[in-house]
């Protein structure tokens, strides 16, 4: 099969659940002979990279740069072809040109797409043979959540020919909030995780108002003799570094493309997220390595806690704002911090208690992973027929809009 991933995040690096797990089914898809092509923006955390940057971090990681030019960078990483535009404006363009070039049997999209350009664009360039993919709930165009409501948008997301859930979870909100129904994929991305001996610090990925940084700063004033770690990603603001920077016990750290880089100094990873989570990749990645979990009891993160102590209750964003912001601002409710302390003191404070998570976190992580189909979106799409009627559609559309012209 040929098949193309257009999407409006990053391709690399990928630091994102949504973004690395996009990544990786497609080096999969790639290893097991299908032709795999990536459009993607040079965006997001590479805002401020140029693009001889950027060529140089590519050629460390192995990719194989092919072209780069004002507007488009190309290179070939684990099998897979990327097209990265350097300006959003042309995203939807390179997708077309792609799409003509390459006649991908699937393109897959995507939730994570403001404004629905890029399923704009795939459904006008492969009409009869989109595929998408519900990740992060908050970008889907219906429901609570939704930080984009759009009824057209919805109707956009019913033209695809297959949705994919990549969780319960999102299967869940897809039913109830868009009548849409979708099959259930669960992202085979922890290849064969090692165990880890046990860090120091109280570690935290991606703080941010989302993904509940009130709760690491009142965590860290309240105990200032633990160690935390923190490590921005794509969520973190420069006024969430200067809090962070407040705090003497909190070490900030760097984002990693391999997270035992991360997860080696961990005790405790603390998953404290205000929204309601897709679900929780970094979750399982700790777990199967060892280190204990202390998560929020949100959306799918509770189902990446594999029914393994700690989830803790917490009191959800509800509301927005956007002020300016590429993203909706969250109005963060306060937060009782009297479960989180009971819950991190223990696990910190209690070698044995510590032990026995580990272990326990492991062997639950390890049976998930094991359950899991590499090859479960390959299946799917070898057996998805193509949206015929979208098709016919759209060559009436265009054959209506020809006439005009003439």
């Amino acid at each position: 099969m040929r098949i193309l991933l257009a999407q409006n995040m990053f391709h690399l690096p990928s630091h994102g659940g949504a973004n690395k797990s996009n990544r990786i089914m497609m080096e999969q898809l790639a290893a097991r002979g299908h032709e795999c092509h990536v459009v993607a923006p040079m965006s997001g955390a590479l805002r401020d990279t140029s693009i001889d940057d950027h060529v140089t971090y590519l050629k460390g990681l192995g990719a194989e740069v092919t072209s780069a030019t004002p507007d488009v960078l190309k290179y070939r990483y684990n099998g897979v072809q990327a097209h990265v535009v350097t300006r959003a404006s042309s995203l939807a363009r390179q997708i077309g040109e792609v799409a003509g070039e390459v006649s991908p049997d699937w393109t897959l999209v995507p939730s994570d797409d403001p404004g629905l350009i890029v399923l704009g664009a795939a459904l006008k360039a492969t009409p009869e043979r989109v595929v998408y993919l519900a990740h992060t709930l908050q970008q889907l165009p219906f429901g609570p959540g939704a930080f984009y409501p759009s009824a057209a948008g919805t109707r956009m997301v019913k033209r695809a020919a297959s949705i994919v859930a990549v969780s319960q979870a999102a299967g869940a909100y897809l039913k109830k909030w868009g009548e849409i129904s979708s099959t259930l994929i669960y992202p085979h991305i922890y290849g064969d995780p090692p165990e880890l001996a046990a860090g120091d610090l109280v570690t935290m990925i991606n703080p941010c108002g989302y993904k509940g940084l009130s709760v690491l700063l009142g965590l860290a004033d309240a105990r200032p003799e633990a160690g935390f770690l923190a490590v921005p990603t794509w969520g973190t603001t420069p006024e969430d570094l200067d809090e962070l920077r407040k705090r003497p016990n909190i070490e900030i750290g760097q984002p990693s493309d391999d997270i035992d880089d991360i997860l080696s100094r961990a005790k405790v990873l603390l998953m404290p997220s205000l929204w309601d989570e897709t679900f929780g990749y970094a979750c399982v990645e700790a777990m199967a390595r060892g280190v204990p979990v202390i998560a929020s009891a949100v959306g799918g993160l509770s189902e990446a806690k594999l029914g393994v102590p700690y989830s803790v209750p917490v009191r959800g964003i509800e509301r927005y704002e956007s002020v300016g912001q590429a993203r909706p601002v969250p109005v963060v409710p306060s937060q009782d911090l009297g479960p989180w302390l009971n819950a991190l003191d223990p696990v910190v404070g209690d070698d044995s208690l510590h032990r026995h998570l580990a272990r326990r976190s492991r062997k639950a992580a390890l049976g998930f992973i094991a359950s899991l189909d590499e090859a479960a979106l390959e299946t799917h799409l070898a057996a998805l027929r193509p949206n015929r009627r979208l098709a016919a559609l759209a060559a009436l559309a265009a054959a209506r809009a020809k006439e005009s012209q003439s």
